[in-house]
């Protein structure tokens, strides 16, 4: 529900990645995304072969390390010439490969940022056939990445307090709903999905603390955080969409085996997408969650329920007559439908890269709360349309 998933885009500070010397050659391979604010990004890196060509030797070849900013990283891409790709990089460094399988010495680049935020990719080459001595073997890089000293990079600074305040929002909508609206049938399924959100948010938390500490957090709580999550947002747009069938309005009892497999399969395959989106999806070229083949699948999802959402208003204003109400909830709910799209498709256009993320994050947020506070106000407020229609419907049945 409220939308701070998945937020692992240039998040990673310490990356490990092992690739076979023939996906270098001649090639420059992509191995990490970090973004700096104005101030100091600092990169730390070493490399080592995981077999050992031969132990007993000191003998060494030589493997090159780059740096690119985000507004050359596309150029070199356009040149066919890996030698010309190469040269196009901020930072490069060619650095002694053990061939005894030890690891390399560690190497430390520090880049002084003074006029804006960048995004820099880090990438391995072998233009020259340097490593051709070990064909055939594979390569262990670790990449420490910093950001003014801090494990996060430029796009989720400052995402710890994010959700520190998103837990406190939501404790405070919980509370009053619970003291204002716990008779209510719409506010008691709206405080089911409210836990589950702060279950969400409280995972995330913890790891992002951690995350802050070590580079890496804890996978598990940042798998079950966007579970959690992921199933809040849609367990709420279905409550939208149950609202605009009547329920509550024109009628007290929610068909819940009409929904549930409805429910079940949209929640299924928003989960896949979301695991591609984050798991498999390319990053080198992802500047936000939404990016790629999955993005445009979880778009269209949503447009989905947006069109199921205004056909079920369509048909709730032919049987009440409180049209202003009805208009009402139409905004709220098809906003909080469609804002997702809406804000993708707005960063992708005016805002720079290195601020997509903050937009898309920040605006999701901002909606998602002021569509709850909606919730709980119609719901708990007896001189509402909302109310007067919900003891209507009451009284008839």
């Amino acid at each position: 529900m409220f939308i701070l998933f998945y937020l692992t885009i240039a998040v990673a500070k310490f990356t490990r990645v092992t690739f076979p010397v023939n996906d270098i050659r001649d090639n420059i391979y992509f191995l990490q995304k970090y973004g700096v604010d104005l101030g100091k990004g600092t990169f730390s890196f070493r490399a080592r072969l995981t077999k050992p060509f031969d132990e007993q030797t000191d003998d060494f070849v030589y493997f090159r390390f780059h740096i690119f900013t985000d507004d050359y990283w596309p150029m070199q891409k356009r040149e066919s010439k890996c030698t010309n790709k190469r040269s196009l990089g901020t930072y490069q460094e060619r650095e002694k490969l053990p061939l005894n399988g030890n690891w390399s010495n560690l190497k430390e680049k520090k880049i002084n940022l003074y006029y804006r935020d960048k995004i820099y990719i880090v990438a391995t080459s072998d233009c020259d056939g340097e490593l051709a001595k070990v064909e055939g073997y594979q390569i262990e890089i670790e990449i420490t990445s910093l950001n003014n000293g801090s494990h996060f990079s430029c796009e989720d600074n400052g995402i710890q307090k994010l959700y520190g305040i998103q837990i406190i929002c939501s404790i405070l909508i919980g509370a009053y709903c619970i003291i204002k609206g716990k008779d209510d049938l719409f506010i008691k399924y709206v405080m089911r999905v409210l836990l589950i959100d702060i279950v969400a948010e409280v995972l995330f938390l913890l790891h992002y603390t951690v995350y802050s500490y070590n580079g890496v957090g804890i996978y598990f709580f940042d798998l079950l955080g966007s579970i959690c999550n992921n199933a809040s947002q849609l367990l709420f747009a279905f409550l939208f969409v149950a609202l605009s069938q009547g329920w509550t309005i024109t009628k007290q009892e929610l068909n819940t085996v009409q929904f549930f497999p409805f429910i079940s399969m949209i929640v299924i395959y928003q989960s896949i997408i979301m695991i591609i989106i984050k798991y498999f999806d390319g990053s080198e070229d992802k500047y936000h969650n939404f990016y790629g083949i999955g993005g445009w699948l979880l778009m269209l999802s949503k447009i989905g329920l947006t069109f199921l959402y205004a056909i079920g208003i369509y048909n709730l204003s032919k049987q009440v007559k409180q049209k202003q109400f009805i208009f009402l909830i139409a905004i709220v709910g098809i906003l909080y439908q469609i804002h997702y799209p809406v804000v993708v498709f707005i960063s992708e256009v005016f805002v720079v890269p290195y601020w997509k993320n903050r937009v898309i994050t920040m605006t999701t947020i901002l909606v998602s709360h002021l569509c709850m506070v909606f919730c709980a106000f119609i719901c708990t407020t007896k001189s509402t349309a909302y109310f007067q229609l919900k003891n209507q419907s009451q009284t008839i049945i």
